[in-house]
């Protein structure tokens, strides 16, 4: 299969690196990412290890046809990747959005159909711990679920499994990357969002790594009162969750990864803008739609904001 990876950060490095092994992966990325990429390689270090090549372009390769467009950018840059990308949907190339936040596949959807083009759009969420080493290094930390499903914007559940989901669960199946399908995929994205919201923010306001909300009493009842609000947000947005599931659920990514550091910490540490508006700011505008309060969510952007403030300054 041919397969389009954009964005070679922690985790378009290590999926494209991955799924290079068997099929043939160009990757998308920066100039300086790319320059590495096709002189050295890209090396995974971790609980998954190898080298490997995939082919690497700063832009979007003319007169290419690809099965398959992975889709691995920052929340912020969701939009502005589409563009490029026209001549690929407008043959119907599947899109599968592996992203943090709320937000992504909607903006995908949205795209899509205004031009008329008929992909098909494929939300993802995966809980692996993969750090950014730089360009061509990766380090896969922490072991989590990947779950994949056909997006719509109707919140409820396909009566069945789509054949584009299948034969994409089959290729990261081969690579090694276990994976689960489901008919419904926009329940999961909301529960990995607010599994995000309560570790993310958390980790790089205190400068941790996810263990710490395990660890520390008060960052412990943080996490379970931002999960009870993006809970309450869900369930008034038309989303099945349920509060016991998902501080079970937030609370083992914290353990699996408990070493890791979250993106939003290492997007903070190193300077970056983060993505806090598609996270905590999407739940918080989610809130806004139905007419109730976010004011942890809100905080918390408030919070980060700051933070990303102070860098810009120093």
């Amino acid at each position: 299969m041919r397969i389009l990876v954009v964005g070679a950060g922690a985790l378009g490095s290590f999926m494209g690196g991955l799924l290079s092994a068997n099929h043939d992966v160009t990757i998308i990325g920066r100039p300086e990412q790319v320059w590495v990429l096709k002189r050295k390689g890209l090396r995974i270090e971790g609980i998954s290890h190898g080298e490997f090549r995939p082919k690497a372009f700063s832009g979007i390769p003319r007169n290419e046809k690809f099965d398959l467009i992975i889709l691995c950018v920052k929340s912020y840059n969701t939009e502005i990747s589409l563009e490029p990308l026209t001549p690929l949907l407008m043959n119907n190339t599947p899109i599968l959005s592996l992203q943090n936040g709320l937000d992504n596949e909607e903006k995908i959807f949205n795209f899509i159909r205004s031009r008329g083009l008929g992909s098909n759009v494929i939300g993802g969420i995966t809980c692996h711990g993969v750090t950014y080493r730089g360009p061509g290094l990766v380090k896969h930390a922490g072991v989590g679920e990947t779950i994949i499903g056909h997006f719509s914007l109707t919140h409820k559940a396909d009566e069945e499994i789509t054949p584009d989901v299948i034969s994409i669960a089959g290729i990261f199946t081969d690579a090694g990357i276990e994976i689960q399908t489901t008919s419904c995929i926009d329940r999961e994205i909301w529960a990995k969002t607010i599994i995000n919201s309560a570790i993310n923010p958390l980790t790089a306001i205190v400068g941790g790594p996810n263990g710490v909300i395990l660890e520390n009493e008060e960052l412990n009842g943080m996490a379970r009162d931002l999960i009870s609000e993006g809970v309450l947000v869900g369930r008034r947005n038309g989303i099945d969750l349920e509060l016991e599931e998902m501080t079970e659920r937030t609370f083992k990514v914290a353990e699996r990864t408990s070493q890791n550091h979250s993106s939003m910490y290492q997007d903070i540490k190193l300077k970056r803008r983060t993505e806090v508006d598609s996270i905590n700011g999407a739940l918080y505008e989610k809130a806004r739609k139905v007419s109730i309060e976010a004011p942890l969510n809100l905080t918390m952007v408030r919070l980060i904001k700051g933070l990303e403030v102070l860098n810009l300054s120093q």
